[in-house]
């Protein structure tokens, strides 16, 4: 038997303390092949029992198995096997279908399969769909039928032999309810694949070549479709929903040995092979989405010129400062002391505006970062349960962010150093912009792999930020127990430290160092730790992410 559950238990705990039975000793075996829909009241189960033969959810007792193996094991080494789609289809709207199949190719089809048994295998699936109509077409311009088509086709691409499809045909209109059943009929008897349907609606059953009927969490009924009103001796299908209650569970016959059968599957490609679909389709998504490259682009343009203006008034005293240091070392002791007071006054002014350029680029990090991972979450579960390497994602994903950061930096540090005329090494001062500037996207990165919502992702961004300058002790010195624990995780303070260090040979640092309580970190040690901050959160992220491959496969 292609399917087999064996005394499937499935028990949550409620916020009282109770316990509530959701799937109670279910037994039932499925041919190869064969089309089978779950029907039943609502809250009955069928979802629950969907998720546990799927292997999703863990049962507290019984097994499941998928061609004789242990559903456990084969999501972990062979995900493709299983093709699941959830009651809502998940997509990239900015991606056309034909886009978002090519990419379903290029990360579920292993490298074994060369370039023109992929382009022949992509049509098939596209033939056998009826998708090539609106292959140019967007998601959201889509009507419900196609979106679902569309969400099996990229099921189809890894050629699971078991589909397991939950409300599929739920919303379809009569006639694109009967196309879809008997669509999937055909597809189960040409292709060789065992289907399981979650299905509220109770049109059409008569393709389906046997039936599951669920009564609170136990199965009452498992046979042919015309069979089962005479089973409960019933004049329609109303009447046994309205009494399902009284009915007594049934179980199919099911040995305690299930021998594994050959499966006509393969392993999914390897994170290397996945990495530059993934790093392609992310640039895809940026370019067209021109609300996020209108913000990024005003920051990058804006910011800049709102730390010139800050500047401004104080610009012809720095760039004055910078000459006396070459010819005004024998001036007289009037002059000297003259000098002393114009240099602490600019020292505010150097101090600040190292820290404003600062907390912009942490800023415009957090807009790189925060809603990067939480906006596609429904996406990468569903890329998740078919092989997706969370390592390529994330790899993805600190990569984009990192070329952001090295071009927002490069700007700024470009206008703050030939605008402001601060001394010291250009390459320097763009090197720790840049680690402030990637710390803070990667920071925002893991909020956002923690987030369910990118709305509660860009929320800890932004309480994230706003505690980089209070904390930093660059305007206002904190009491040293605080200093202690806080600075060594603000960004801020090294990204600071390290850019003033930068003219560490000039008086404007000597300035700031006078004026100043607050230690100034040296430049080595304020790259290392933000370089620390980098690894710390794209192993924080890599870790929220595993989690989250465990919970959407099983």
């Amino acid at each position: 038997m292609a399917v087999t559950a064996q005394n499937l238990s499935y028990q949550v705990t409620l916020n009282n303390g109770s316990h509530r039975l959701l799937i109670d000793d279910i037994s039932l075996s499925l041919a190869e092949g064969s089309f089978t829909s779950i029907i039943g009241p609502s809250g009955c189960g069928k979802s629950t029992l969907l998720k546990l033969i799927a292997g999703l959810i863990e049962p507290t007792g019984g097994k499941s198995f998928l061609a004789g193996y242990e559903v456990e094991r084969l999501k972990e080494s062979l995900p493709l096997t299983i093709g699941y789609l959830s009651q809502t289809a998940s997509f990239h709207d900015m991606l056309s279908v034909r886009e978002i199949l090519e990419n379903a190719v290029a990360l579920r089809l292993p490298r074994t399969v060369g370039k023109k048994e992929r382009e022949s295998w992509l049509g098939t699936v596209i033939s056998l769909t009826d998708l090539e109509p609106v292959l140019h077409q967007l998601p959201p311009t889509l009507s419900g039928g196609q979106l679902r088509r569309l969400a099996l086709a990229e099921q189809l691409v890894g050629d699971p032999p078991f589909l397991l499809l939950d409300e599929l045909t739920s919303g379809l209109d009569p006639h694109s309810e009967r196309e879809m059943m008997h669509w999937l009929a055909r597809v189960a008897k040409e292709a060789k694949k065992t289907i399981l349907l979650v299905t509220h609606s109770l049109s059409n059953l008569e393709v389906c070549d046997r039936i599951l009927f669920l009564s609170n969490g136990r199965l009452i009924y498992e046979g042919v479709p015309g069979e089962v009103l005479a089973t409960f001796q019933a004049p329609d299908m109303e009447h046994i929903y309205s009494n399902a209650e009284s009915f007594g569970s049934v179980s199919s016959q099911v040995t305690d040995e299930v021998e594994p059968q050959f499966l006509r599957t393969a392993a999914p490609p390897g994170g290397i092979s996945q990495l530059l679909p993934l790093f392609k389709r992310q640039w895809i998504l940026f370019g067209r989405d021109r609300v996020q490259l209108m913000l990024h682009a005003g920051l990058m343009i804006t910011f800049p010129l709102l730390v010139a203006v800050f500047a401004y008034e104080g610009l012809p005293e720095v760039r004055e400062l910078s000459l006396q240091l070459k010819s005004n070392i024998l001036e007289g002791l009037a002059e000297q002391l003259d000098y002393l007071n114009r240099s602490f006054k600019l020292a505010s002014l150097v101090s600040g505006v190292s820290m404003l350029q600062v907390i912009l680029l942490a800023l415009i990090g957090a807009n790189n970062g925060a809603r990067e991972i939480a906006k596609e979450r429904d996406v990468l579960a569903k890329e998740m349960r078919a092989g997706l390497s969370p390592v390529a994602y994330l790899t993805s994903k600190f990569g984009f962010v990192g070329v952001l950061s090295a071009i927002q930096s490069l700007w700024m540090t470009f206008i703050v150093r030939f605008v402001c005329n601060f001394p010291g090494d250009f390459t320097s001062q763009f090197v720790v912009l840049f680690l402030t500037t990637f710390a803070m996207s990667a920071t925002c990165l893991w909020f956002s792999s923690i987030s369910k919502t990118p709305e509660r992702a860009s929320l800890l961004a932004i309480y994230s930020v706003g505690l980089q300058l209070p904390l930093s002790g660059a305007v206002l010195a904190l009491p040293n127990w605080l200093s202690f624990v806080t600075q060594p995780i603000i960004a801020a303070y090294w990204g600071w430290s390290g850019y003033l260090r930068t003219f560490e040979s000039f008086r404007h640092f000597d300035i700031v160092s006078q004026s100043t309580t607050t230690e100034i970190a040296s430049y080595g040690l304020s790259n290392f730790v933000l370089a620390l901050h980098i690894a710390a959160t794209v192993s924080l992220a890599w870790w929220a992410l595993r989690k989250t491959q465990t919970k959407v496969i099983g």
